[in-house]
């Protein structure tokens, strides 16, 4: 089993205002966290000749991806910090909010995608957080809710019922860190990567991890030894792609 750091854990869920449980709700975030990505990256066709032949090998676990999801946290944590520094900083989405949001986008994507790099993992993860909020119209009026898994009847979006105002700040934050990412995704040389960085995701600490999934992206693209197989999951690339997943490639930089 992978093990998390329970600093890592601690200091994601440290300051939450809202769960009633923290220790259910603590146990249910760390069991998400230990949950690994696929990653894949597609290799030549004449890589595949070269290694069709090839034993099969069983990819070991890599340092970089332990505690994935509380990376994935703290960056969306810090570029609302950013965002709504220079707007209303009472209408910002709460901590718990995100932090569940993000915890079961995460699940949901790992159980049922396969990526290239963790940049993927993170744009997914964000994308796919909005499709967990319920709501539902009563006399032409919106309620919604962010029901707390582990203590029943806790609704985490309660107070946007109660302002609607702070829904719709959420809205117009997820947009706004959905449009960042791509700039990302589109910046060219290492002078725009930093500037874009910079700007949207402000200083560090989020800024240093996303350069570190850019590094770990980069070292894996130049190895270009990763592969997803059938049956076996992760290898090392030592399997034709004919013999892989042909599983289609979930990544936010446009290409299938």
């Amino acid at each position: 089993m992978l093990i998390i750091n329970s600093y890592a854990i601690r200091s994601v869920i440290q300051g939450l205002t809202g769960p009633s449980n923290p220790k259910g709700y603590r146990d249910a975030f760390k069991r998400r966290a230990e949950l690994v990505p696929q990653m894949r990256l597609l290799m030549s066709y004449a890589e595949d000749r070269a290694r069709a032949d090839a034993d099969i090998e069983p990819f070991p676990e890599r340092p970089r991806f332990k505690g994935l999801l509380c990376r994935i946290v703290q960056i969306a944590k810090r570029h609302r910090d950013s965002y709504f520094l220079e707007r209303n900083m009472s209408l910002a989405p709460i901590s718990v909010i995100i932090t569940t949001l993000a915890a079961w986008s995460y699940e949901h994507c790992v159980r049922t995608m396969v990526f290239d790099s963790e940049l993927d993992v993170l744009h997914a993860v964000i994308r796919h957080m909005r499709t967990f909020i319920l709501s539902n119209t009563i006399e032409g009026r919106v309620y919604w809710a962010i029901w707390n898994e582990t203590t029943e009847g806790e609704n985490f979006a309660e107070r946007w019922n109660a302002e609607p105002a702070k829904a719709a700040a959420f809205f117009e934050w997820h947009a706004a860190i959905m449009l960042d990412l791509e700039r990302l995704s589109a910046a060219e040389g290492l002078d725009g990567l930093g500037r874009t960085l910079a700007s949207s995701f402000g200083q560090a600490p989020a800024r240093e991890i996303i350069q570190e999934m850019l590094d770990s992206m980069s070292a894996a693209r130049s190895a270009r030894m990763l592969a997803v197989a059938p049956a076996i999951g992760l290898t090392t690339a030592k399997v034709p792609m004919a013999r892989a997943t042909s599983v289609r490639s979930n990544t936010f930089y446009g290409a299938s």
